[in-house]
């Protein structure tokens, strides 16, 4: 079966919502991050705890997924937000959507909002703000 194609990011419009998706932080894909930002630290290990930027990473990792970005695409900024620990292992809800967007001079300016829900969970863990700049129209 053929994987669903991805939507082109400088194509969406402002208020587009991604469909939830599930994620879960193993402890492998901890170890990867650690060992990618050279953190020794083994705190958040001993403590069961993801690293809040392995979190978001990974978030956004998984948006990543249903997107195309164009060449030329730049990421501009990024914003997080911690409000509880996200623990390894544990089953999280993402969710995502186009906040802002706006075109100018053939670029296309996207701020993608984010968030992680551990299960049976109201409040997210964490949630996030990443902004693009990517040539408006352009196919991958």
């Amino acid at each position: 079966m053929a994987a669903p194609a991805r939507a082109l990011l400088s194509d969406l419009p402002k208020g587009h919502e991604f469909p939830p998706a599930t994620l879960t932080l193993t402890p492998e894909a901890v170890l990867r991050y650690l060992d990618a930002v050279e953190d020794g630290n083994a705190i958040y290990l001993e403590r069961g705890l993801a690293p809040p930027l392995c979190a978001a990473a990974s978030a956004l990792g998984a948006l990543l997924e249903l997107l195309e970005l164009p060449a030329g695409t730049l990421h501009t900024g990024q914003e997080v937000d911690v409000r509880g620990g996200v623990q390894i292992g544990a089953q999280l809800t993402l969710t995502g959507r186009i906040a802002q967007r706006s075109e100018r001079a053939g670029m296309v300016i996207c701020a993608l909002e984010f968030a992680l829900t551990p299960a049976g969970s109201r409040a997210p863990a964490l949630a996030g703000r990443t902004t693009v700049l990517a040539p408006a129209g352009v196919a991958t």
